[in-house]
C-alpha cells in the first residue's frame, strides 16, 4: 500500500480508529481471513455510541444489539467515500498495522508452550480440533493482553471442560451458567465479559456454527453446550404429574394438581426433585400450545402433560429425559406447521418421544373436518421439514398448504386425554 500517503493513513486512523469501533473492524477482517468466505458478518452494537459509530461508517441506520453487516456492501461505502476512497482490505491495513492474509494462507501455529493450549492441556482439551484455532484468534482477536492471558485462559479452559462441546451428540445434562463461574466471581461468564466472549468464542468452533451475534444466539449457543443461562427463568409447564415420592417436593406438586393448579417447573425444581418421578410404563402427553393444558385443567382431566410452550427450552427437555429415564412413555403432538413438525422430528428421532396424532392421516381428517365445518385454517408458510415418521405427511402438508394449530383439533386431543388413548 505504497501508494496510500502517511497522511491519508493518519486521517483514517483518526476517523475509524476510535474504540466504539474496534470490535466492528476486528468482524470484519476475521470475515475476510475465514476460509469459509462468508459475505456477511455480525456485528455487535451493545451501547448508543457503538450503534452510531457502525452506523455512520456503514452509511445505514443500524439498531442496538447486532445486525449483519454484507461485506461487498462495507467495501463499497468505503471505496465512495471521497475522504479516502479506500477498500475494505485497506482500510483494515491501516488500523491494524498488517495487511489482510489470504484465507488460503497458513497462520502460524501456536506453541504448545502457547498459554491457551498449555490451559487446555491441563483439562485434556489441548487435542481438540478446535483447540489450535481457538488460541490463534485469542492472539490475532481476542482483546486480551498478553499479561492477563494466562488468567483468562486457565478460566477458560476449566468452564470450557465442564460443556457439552461434541456437535454430534446432545447434551444429557444441564449446569447453570452460575454454577460455572468461580465462587467469587459469580458475574464472569454474563454476557459482555471477557471470560464469556472467549468461552463462546471456542464453542462455536467446536460445534463449527458462526460466532453468535447477539443475546439469543448467545443463548442458544450456551444451551448446545449444555448450559442453562440461569436455573430459574426457564420453566417447563406441567399438570397432573402423578409422582411417587413421599418427599416434600414431591408433596408440594402434587398439592398443586389437588387444588387444580398447573406448576411451572424449573432447573432448579428438577434439582431438588427425588431421582425417580414417576413409575415406569406411565404415559405423558407433550405438547406445544398451553392452550391445550389449560383446557384439560379446566376440564378436569387428570391425564399427566407436559407443555413446551414452542420449541422446547433446556429446561423441558430436561425433565422430559428424567421422564423417560424413569420408563415413561412419552407421547408428543404439536402444530401442523413446519414449526411444530421441527419439533416433533426432534423430539421423535433424538429423545426417545413417541408422537400422538401428528401421521399424514390424522392432518389428512383434520383438513378435511375443517372443510367441512367452513373453518378457516392458516396459510402454511415457511420451509417444508421431511416427516421421517410418516413421509407422507410432509408431502401431504406442502400438498394442502395449510397449517392446523392444536387448538383446531382440541376436542379430540381432550378426548384422548380424558379416555388415556394417545396414539
Amino acid at each position: 500500500m505504497a501508494d496510500v500517503s502517511e497522511q491519508v493513513r493518519a486521517d483514517v486512523r483518526t476517523a475509524w480508529g476510535g474504540e466504539p469501533l474496534r470490535g466492528f473492524w476486528e468482524r470484519a477482517r476475521e470475515a475476510l481471513e475465514s476460509p469459509k468466505r462468508p459475505d456477511r458478518f455480525s456485528a455487535e452494537l451493545p451501547d448508543e455510541r457503538t450503534r452510531a459509530a457502525v452506523s455512520e461508517v456503514y452509511g445505514r441506520e443500524l439498531y442496538l444489539g447486532h445486525s449483519r453487516i454484507m461485506l461487498a456492501k462495507l467495501d463499497r461505502v468505503l471505496r465512495s467515500d471521497p475522504r479516502f476512497e479506500l477498500d475494505l482490505a485497506q482500510v483494515l491495513e491501516i488500523l491494524h498495522g498488517r495487511p489482510v492474509a489470504s484465507p488460503d494462507a497458513d497462520a502460524p501455529e501456536p506453541e504448545s508452550s502457547d498459554p491457551a493450549l498449555a490451559a487446555l492441556s491441563a483439562h485434556g482439551l489441548d487435542r481438540a480440533r478446535w483447540a489450535r484455532p481457538w488460541a490463534r484468534w485469542l492472539h490475532q482477536y481476542g482483546r486480551v493482553s498478553e499479561t492477563e492471558l494466562a488468567g483468562f485462559t486457565a478460566r477458560a479452559a476449566a468452564v470450557l471442560a465442564a460443556l457439552a462441546l461434541d456437535p454430534a451428540t446432545t447434551p444429557v445434562q444441564w449446569v447453570s451458567r452460575s454454577d460455572l463461574a468461580a465462587p467469587d466471581a459469580p458475574h464472569e461468564l454474563d454476557d459482555g465479559g471477557t471470560l464469556s466472549r472467549i468461552v463462546l468464542r471456542a464453542a462455536a468452533l467446536a460445534h463449527d456454527v458462526e460466532p453468535p451475534g447477539g443475546a439469543r444466539e448467545r443463548q442458544a449457543l450456551w444451551e448446545r453446550c449444555g448450559v442453562a443461562v440461569n436455573d430459574v427463568a426457564g420453566t417447563v409447564l406441567s399438570w397432573a404429574l402423578p409422582l411417587t415420592g413421599d418427599d416434600s417436593w414431591s408433596r408440594s406438586i402434587t398439592g398443586r394438581t389437588e387444588l387444580g393448579l398447573p406448576t411451572h417447573l424449573t432447573h432448579r425444581d428438577l434439582v431438588a426433585a427425588p431421582e425417580r418421578l414417576v413409575e415406569r410404563g406411565v404415559v405423558v402427553a407433550v405438547c406445544e400450545n398451553p392452550r391445550v393444558l389449560e383446557a384439560a385443567v379446566r376440564a378436569g382431566i387428570r391425564h399427566p402433560l407436559v407443555c413446551l410452550s414452542g420449541h422446547p427450552s433446556t429446561v423441558a427437555l430436561a425433565l422430559l429425559r428424567r421422564l423417560h429415564a424413569n420408563g415413561a412413555r412419552l407421547r408428543y403432538h404439536g402444530d401442523f406447521d413446519w414449526t411444530g413438525v421441527t419439533i416433533a422430528r426432534s423430539l421423535w428421532s433424538e429423545h426417545e418421544v413417541g408422537l400422538w396424532r401428528m401421521s399424514a392421516a390424522d392432518y389428512r381428517e383434520a383438513v378435511d373436518l375443517a372443510a367441512r365445518d367452513r373453518s378457516d385454517l392458516p396459510n402454511l408458510v415457511g420451509t417444508p421439514v421431511e416427516t421421517p415418521w410418516d413421509p407422507q405427511l410432509a408431502e401431504l402438508m406442502s400438498t394442502a398448504s395449510r397449517a392446523v394449530e392444536e387448538e383446531t383439533v382440541l376436542p379430540a386431543l381432550l378426548a384422548d386425554l380424558r379416555d388415556a388413548a394417545l396414539s
